[in-house]
């Protein structure tokens, strides 16, 4: 049963949370723009560290199913919710604390007037006490609780109570406060949350990675690396030239400048508001698409077309069979009333999500250059891809009565996701079942088994 225990009071003050915050979604803009614009959105560019917002729906797609349709079945993969800063990243907002905590007397005593956005420095001060490393956020919360009543509303002639989660303290959370949100006050007793090992040797398509002896996330790290050489230390030396004559002897290190990147970050996900945050004010629009052009390269190069002997597409070939079970033999899966099951919750990370995409070759680019310049129109995007809190829908779509195959369709952050690589598609992004089934991809995706020749050759033994 759910882990979580919720009073009803709880629930319907949540509940009432709920309708307040459900509107903010319908105010995001559904179309692509060009976001060299004044359209600029700081919360859309913060790649995998972007606050949960529905995607754009590309200029050449449609919302909907054809005429006479309607989705059969859906089998969601869900990202856990805003979080902390991990391991990874607290390292450089520590330091960036520290170096401002032990400059305090300096801060405080201006010998000018400080830069607008830089004023806080000299009034407040920061420190990066109320980031907690990992644990999901109360913006966290909201985003899986949101999307669980949104889910129910989306879906109103289906219902499950299985819910399936990585055994990692925020995803656990994360499906807590989506079942809370689906099935309401009753979900302690009614909802059944099953969790898969997250550990090293247990194969499970919600972290391949750790079936996949060879990997290693610092595949990500050089990228990086090549582009922060390359972007960071004009920004240091811009802070640097404009605090000169406010604190004499202030010096914001390249290691600084990643540090105040992150708390822009994470003040969102700790607060939710850009207005709430000192750090994101100080950057311009072109500065934070190229932070979001860093994590791009990170989650490229960890869990993506970046990573050597095609290990990406291997790994993420372990949802795509488990995909196409569902999809093919839907009499195998069954709700506890012996109902046959349409629906399938999954709650997992980012990287579940990107290795998926990479193992059906979808947002792939022909090139990704690590030293720029940034391509606006590229494909692979994880502030539209796998923002906190995404969501992976796979729809399947029949057409009763009509002379017209089932067909299968793709929503990523409720806009619809184009199959072209795989298969002929509508206006919806969508094709025919047989045909997605049949495409190249796919069959090498469903004939890959963990420790197969094509596995060792990519994750080793």
């Amino acid at each position: 049963m759910l882990a979580a225990t919720f009073q009803k009071s709880s629930a319907a003050a949540l509940l009432l949370l709920q309708l307040v915050t459900l509107s903010l979604a319908s105010a995001i803009p559904r179309r692509d723009h060009d976001s060299s614009s004044s359209s600029f959105v700081l919360e859309h560019h913060l790649g995998n560290l972007s606050p949960y917002f529905d995607a754009p729906v590309p200029n050449h797609l449609s919302l909907g199913v054809p005429s006479g349709c309607h989705v059969d079945q859906v089998s969601l993969i869900h990202r856990h919710g805003s979080r902390g800063p991990i391991s990874s990243e607290i390292g450089s907002v520590r330091n960036l604390s520290y170096y401002l905590n032990n400059h305090t007397s300096l801060l405080r005593s201006p010998v000018s007037a400080p830069p607008q956005r830089l004023a806080f420095l000299s009034e407040s001060g920061w420190n990066a006490d109320a980031l907690k490393q990992d644990d999901l956020t109360a913006v966290g919360r909201r985003e899986l609780f949101s999307h669980g009543v949104q889910m129910r509303l989306d879906y109103p002639h289906h219902n499950t109570t299985l819910f399936l989660a990585g055994q990692q303290d925020r995803v656990v959370e994360s499906a807590q406060w989506f079942a809370a949100g689906y099935l309401g006050k009753d979900a302690n007793t009614t909802g059944q949350l099953d969790l898969i090992s997250e550990s090293l040797g247990v194969k499970s398509y919600i972290t391949p990675m750790e079936s996949c002896a060879t990997w290693t996330y610092a595949s990500g790290g050089k990228p990086v690396a090549d582009w922060g050489n390359v972007y960071l230390p004009p920004i240091a030396k811009q802070l640097n030239a404009e605090v000169l004559g406010v604190w004499p002897g202030l010096n914001f290190t390249q290691d600084n400048v990643h540090g105040m990147l992150w708390a822009c970050a994470y003040d969102l996900a700790t607060y939710g508001s850009v207005s709430k945050s000192h750090w994101c004010g100080v950057f311009s629009s072109k500065q934070i698409k190229q932070f979001e052009y860093e994590l791009d390269l990170l989650m490229r190069g960890a869990f993506g077309y970046g990573l050597p002997n095609n290990s990406g597409q291997v790994m993420g070939s372990l949802f795509v069979s488990n995909l196409t079970q569902r999809l093919t033999q839907p009499e195998s899966f069954k709700e506890p009333n012996g109902q046959q099951r349409s629906l399938f919750f999954d709650f997992a990370h980012d990287t579940t999500i990107d290795l998926i995409l990479t193992s059906l070759g979808l947002a792939a680019d022909k090139s990704y250059p690590v030293d720029g310049p940034i391509n606006p129109a590229r494909n692979w995007r994880t502030s539209y891809q796998v923002p906190f809190a995404a969501q992976m829908e796979w729809r399947k779509v029949i057409c009763p009565g009509q002379q017209k195959a089932d067909m299968i369709q793709l929503h990523l952050n409720k806009a619809p996701f184009d199959l072209g690589p795989l298969c002929k598609t509508d206006k919806f992004g969508g094709c025919d079942l047989s045909e997605f089934l049949d495409a190249e991809a796919v069959k090498e995706a469903n004939a890959v088994q963990v420790g197969d020749a094509v596995w060792t050759a990519a994750c080793g033994q």
